[in-house]
């Protein structure tokens, strides 16, 4: 009877276990009717892949690259899912491009990179589409196209595809190969943030925080930094640190937004970074702590965040929890007016992009 069934699904009796053993590491991967127990799922995958079974060499090897159930291992993980690419599986080909494009095992290659994302895409795989459109924003492996990049981003997004949707939101936002369109922007951040993607719903508080697409709504600007923080995006924290120092939302209180624009540093976020050194230094909400204050609005300048550039700039002027250097001041000067905040002692919100 078995035997029979099998025949007419078009499974061999050896296809028929291997399924079997990937169904049921499935369920522990997922908790679907079982506790989520990753070893489990592991040792179900293993014996699948033993099988030959290219989705469970697939998802054995992401759970060697994200040490899910076993120890971390990239070379494993490579050579698993090259071995899945190999067997015709998209997402281990789409998944191999990350290899290169990341340089982890292999030699960084993206034009190898871009080839394999390209195959993905042209198999509709929504995460091909979306690095292909990266990489043609960003100029990696291609030449920069922003028309192009939106387009794949396009094409990612209608597969509902939520990193996707972010970065057509993030085109029309900033008018990056589209006529740059606010409202569009939101409806696009909107979807992704409905879709669970933290990155959006930080961007759709922001939408609402400035009345950018949308009319203004603190209580919603609130709401929608408290989704993205409960899956500990620190720029969304910062944000709610903002929310808390400037009374938007909220009563002020300063004390509040201190502890989240702490969480926010503490997790390399570079608004948070500064709107911690700003409240050390003019004793908001903390003590005055010149020393670490300097040290944050270093830190965050470091990462490229503009508004500390001036923060920087006046602490190596006036000597502000460092040792005066007029050459430093005054690179950091100049690196605060060519972006565009020659002053800034204001706290900040800020958006982030993916």
């Amino acid at each position: 009877m078995t035997n029979k069934n099998n025949a007419q699904n078009g499974l061999s009796p050896t296809d028929f276990l291997a399924k079997k053993y990937f169904d049921q590491a499935e369920k522990h991967f997922t908790g679907d009717g079982v506790p989520v127990n990753f070893k489990k799922a592991v040792d179900g995958y293993a014996q699948s892949a033993k099988l030959g079974y290219a989705p469970a060499i697939f998802s054995l090897g992401v759970c060697y690259i994200r040490g899910m159930g076993v120890d971390r291992d990239e070379q494993k993980a490579y050579d698993l899912i090259k071995q899945a690419a190999d067997m015709g599986s998209i997402d281990a080909q789409f998944t191999l491009g990350h290899f290169y494009f990341d340089g982890s095992v292999v030699e960084r290659d993206y034009k190898k990179a871009v080839e394999i994302f390209m195959a993905a895409a042209d198999n509709d795989h929504p995460g091909g589409m979306n690095d292909l459109g990266y990489c043609y924003q960003r100029g990696l492996g291609v030449e920069v196209d922003l028309e192009k990049a939106f387009e794949y981003f396009m094409r990612a997004a209608e597969f509902e595809f939520p990193a996707a949707q972010n970065n057509v939101g993030d085109c029309y936002n900033f008018g990056r190969g589209v006529t740059a369109d606010a409202g569009k922007a939101y409806l696009y951040y909107y979807r992704a943030a409905q879709n669970g993607y933290a990155i959006a719903q930080n961007n759709v508080g922001m939408c609402y925080l400035n009345g950018k697409g949308v009319k203004p709504d603190f209580a919603q600007a609130v709401h929608w930094f408290e989704q993205a923080g409960k899956q500990g995006n620190p720029v969304a924290i910062a944000n709610l640190g903002f929310c808390y120092e400037t009374g938007r939302g909220f009563e002020k209180n300063a004390e509040k937004a201190v502890q989240l624009y702490t969480m926010a540093a503490d997790a390399e976020s570079a608004p948070g970074q500064y709107n911690l050194a700003k409240c050390l230094r003019d004793g908001v909400g903390a003590k005055v702590d010149a020393a670490r204050a300097f040290s944050l609005f270093k830190r965050s300048a470091e990462q490229g965040f503009p508004v500390a550039y001036a923060e920087l700039a006046d602490c190596y002027a006036r000597g502000i929890g460092t040792k005066p250097d007029p050459e430093l001041a005054e690179k950091y000067k100049k690196l605060a007016e060519e972006a565009g905040y020659p002053n800034s002692t204001a706290a900040f919100a800020d958006g982030g992009e993916n």
